[in-house]
């Protein structure tokens, strides 16, 4: 099967997956009773009474059809961008406006995450996996092991307590202690509010688009241990993966082959190797996602990193139900959308799976 059916067959494969992401959260969403889904949208301050606004409620969300009846409904609504209302410390509004808002700011971590994933974790599996029983394979099995165990929130306070303050040493205290942004350097910014960077929300390239080079600057610099915490513990299962698939991949046959032929090592390795034990680790990359995605919403909250993860706390610790969803769907898209990408580079590296 040639790349491209084998990549629309695995784009039709993922509609009925996220059909079935969107019931989920529907049977979430009615989980507590109607009276539960009601109170979410409940404004005891309006002038409305209350009786009046949970009939109105009721006649919208047509809570007196059968829940099938309901879905549908719900699933028109939703598939026009109506997710329903949010009210949180950080932001009151629309789900779909708070996602606007706060999702390029998670983005940035994931990004700069996955590419300290990619450049560190698998270099050193590699170079682990070729240097077996080293001093060096030693070392890095620990930080292996190290990353599985040493919780995300425990990581990001020793970080903190480290490197963002003078409790160890006055010499250490190199970055902020959390935050997006040092607030007296956005204190007279128009383009900078709640938190929120305009135009693109992404405060990094907004900073450079308002010709602010000092924000740009500081703003790199509250990533850095966020970053840092999240990354740390997926490394580990990066590396270690790797690691035993190098090790496969050097005991096979065409390996010895290669070297009988006289090819130089570095030929062997980088040529022959690699890429065959680069296939496991691409099926891994995509369920690591969950792993980051999980990492960063105790990040978020451990450094008050105002992204997706800070703002589903928030809708979670205030019963916020169209937060809670809000977070729960886009989370799931994002690993849906990961597995994706997965699939398809693996079918790139390994032509056979597309039989």
């Amino acid at each position: 099967m040639k790349l491209r059916y084998y990549v629309l067959r695995r784009i039709l494969l993922t509609i009925p997956t996220l059909f079935g992401l969107t019931l989920i959260i529907f049977i979430l969403l009615h989980v507590g009773g109607n009276s539960r889904l009601i109170g979410a949208y409940v404004k005891p301050s309006s002038v409305v009474s209350i009786a009046q606004q949970e009939a109105e409620i009721n006649r919208q969300l047509h809570l007196n059809d059968p829940l099938i009846v309901q879905y549908f409904y719900w699933l028109a609504a939703f598939l026009q961008g109506n997710w329903g209302q949010t009210s949180t410390s950080v932001y009151s509004g629309t789900v779909t406006g708070a996602i606007v808002l706060f999702y390029p700011n998670t983005i940035v971590l994931a990004i700069f995450s996955a590419i300290l994933i990619t450049i560190i974790g698998i270099p050193l599996g590699v170079a682990s996996a070729v240097r077996k029983d080293s001093i060096f394979d030693q070392l890095t099995r620990v930080i292996s092991f190290a990353g599985f165990s040493i919780p995300v929130y425990w990581l990001g306070l020793l970080l903190i307590i480290v490197f963002a303050s003078s409790n160890v040493s006055p010499y250490l205290n190199w970055f902020p202690i959390g935050g997006t942004v040092d607030p007296r350097l956005v204190a007279s910014s128009t383009w900078f509010q709640g938190g929120v960077s305009s135009p693109t929300h992404l405060l990094i390239l907004d900073a450079l688009i308002n010709g602010r080079p000092d924000i740009f600057v500081n703003a790199l610099l509250h990533l850095v241990l966020p970053v840092l915490t999240l990354t740390f513990g997926v490394i580990a299962s990066v590396l270690r993966v790797t690691r035993s698939s190098m090790q496969d991949s050097l005991n096979q046959d065409y390996i010895r082959t290669a070297r009988a032929k006289g090819l130089s090592e570095k030929t062997v390795i980088n040529v022959h190797a690699r890429r065959n034990a680069l296939i496991p680790v691409v099926t891994l990359m995509g369920f690591l996602v969950a792993n980051l995605l999980g990492g960063v919403v105790l990040t978020e909250t451990v450094f008050n990193y105002i992204g997706l993860g800070y703002w589903g706390t928030q809708a979670l610790l205030n019963g916020d139900v169209g937060g809670i969803m809000g977070v729960t769907f886009i989370f799931g898209l994002t690993f849906i959308v990961a597995n994706l990408g997965a699939d398809i580079v693996y079918g790139y590296i390994d032509p056979r799976i597309r039989y």
